[in-house]
């Protein structure tokens, strides 16, 4: 073998040593990409569920009895929760949900973190959370994965009204 056919070896497996880094590193990132995907997909799902369950509830305490005809009539702000003793089972109204923690692990997928917040909104701005009560409330869900830095949030509007 002479000098050229040496250089030109050399200059082939450079090549080829190059081309197999170059591939490695898209498929690893290729694969981070995926499981990002998969985690954020259970990610909304888990938020999706918490919102569907919470809006098959009464909308107060105070409306499974009756229907509230002043803002009086609702649970206070500060009350806002499950009732004391209350187990998650028999939730019965939208703003049980109101600092609900929990996790649920996905085997080969990640660890998820879920909390909940539910508070009064202004009525012409449902951006605005007010200290009072009013005729609409908002669930916020927030899901985080252990192998996630992102933080998912869904919200749900919840009126009260009837026909008459």
């Amino acid at each position: 073998m002479n000098t050229g056919q040496t250089i030109l070896t050399i200059v082939a497996i450079v090549l080829l040593g190059t081309n197999v880094v170059s591939v490695n590193r898209t498929f690893q990132q290729h694969g981070t990409v995926l499981q990002q995907t998969e985690i954020g997909l259970f990610g909304v799902s888990l938020a999706t569920s918490l919102l569907e369950e919470a809006r098959g509830k009464a909308f107060d305490h105070y409306s499974l009895v009756g229907f509230p005809t002043t803002l009086t009539q609702l649970t206070p702000q500060d009350s806002l929760g499950p009732e004391p003793g209350e187990l998650r089972a028999n939730w019965d109204d939208f703003d049980d949900y109101n600092n609900l923690r929990d996790t649920t692990k996905v085997p080969d997928v990640d660890t998820f973190y879920r909390w909940a917040t539910v508070c009064y909104v202004d009525t012409t701005d449902p951006n605005t959370m007010r200290n009072y009560r009013t005729w609409i409330k908002k669930l916020t869900v927030y899901v985080k994965g252990q192998n996630s830095s992102d933080t998912l949030q869904m919200s749900y509007l919840f009126s009260n009204w009837s026909f008459r």
